[in-house]
């Protein structure tokens, strides 16, 4: 039974999966939690768009693209054989950094937004760090405490059991390599759909709660593969982290809890596998 801390990460290595088998076919605390808003900082300011929409629309036609060729690929992901998983997690990589560079270059950074406003806070003392790291703690526990109660509402995900066998890592190298995809996940999808989607839809709407909203129906459109009950838990654990973002006015917390969390869903997972009995 693969619990579901690890969505989005295998979500992620699900689809390179695929494409890796296509290509290799082809080419062989309340205050703190609180911060006051900057003065400094004109209201007009926060209503505006990070990139033209044009940009977004075809961020979000591309997500949805790649979902439905994901989804229609994913029915016969159990009968593919990996033989090297860390090949599978630098392509992997390359894919988020891809989508990374495509929000930042072609999208937000001709607007003369500068990198630091989208992720947000900043880390001026070791204290500012331990507080953002201790507020991503926090949060574990109320994400954790979401997916126990939506696993027991919506039932299991058999189609995830399929396959974090396949992309489960086997070894201290390949476990090294699954930490280092973690923080680029955490880092890269953060900033993607909470920093971007979530501040573009803020500028398009003046609306908090629907820029949360649509930034999560499209976090879990993303995950169709997995079917209505995954696409909902999916969408529900995004918004949690767009309320995170929205909160803190930073991306930092979410990002480290992001990272941490695929970090040890893997490593654990696949100590414990050992264990385990098999399947039938």
């Amino acid at each position: 039974m693969t619990p579901q801390p690890i969505f989005s990460l295998s979500s992620r290595l699900s689809l390179c999966l695929v494409c890796y088998f296509c290509a290799s076919r082809c080419v062989p605390i309340y205050e703190d939690l609180m911060p006051a808003p900057n003065p400094l900082v004109p209201p007009s300011q926060s209503r505006k768009l990070l990139a033209p929409v044009w940009h977004t629309v075809v961020l979000i036609v591309l997500v949805f693209a790649t979902s439905l060729f994901q989804s229609r690929r994913m029915g016969h992901i159990e009968n593919y054989h990996v033989t090297n998983r860390i090949a599978l997690y630098s392509f992997t990589i390359c894919f988020e950094l891809i989508l990374l560079a495509y929000v930042w270059f072609l999208g937000i950074r001709p607007t003369g937004t500068k990198f630091k406003e989208v992720i947000g806070g900043s880390w001026a003392s070791a204290r500012d760090v331990w507080r953002d790291v201790g507020v991503a703690c926090l949060f574990w526990i109320v994400v954790v405490v979401f997916l126990v109660l939506s696993g027991h509402i919506l039932g299991k995900n058999s189609d995830m059991n399929k396959v974090f066998p396949i992309i489960m890592p086997r070894g201290p190298l390949e476990m090294t390599v699954w930490v280092l995809l973690s923080v680029s996940a955490g880092f890269c999808e953060e900033f993607v759909f909470r920093g971007y989607l979530q501040k573009q839809f803020f500028a398009l709407t003046g609306s908090d709660a629907a820029a949360i909203a649509v930034q999560a129906i499209i976090f879990g459109a993303a995950h169709q593969y997995q079917g209505i009950k995954g696409m909902t838990t999916i969408t529900i654990y995004g918004a949690l982290f767009g309320v995170l973002a929205t909160m803190r006015k930073s991306l930092r917390p979410g990002m480290i809890q992001h990272a941490m969390q695929d970090s040890s869903a893997g490593i654990l997972l696949s100590l414990l596998s050992k264990y385990l009995p098999k399947p039938a």
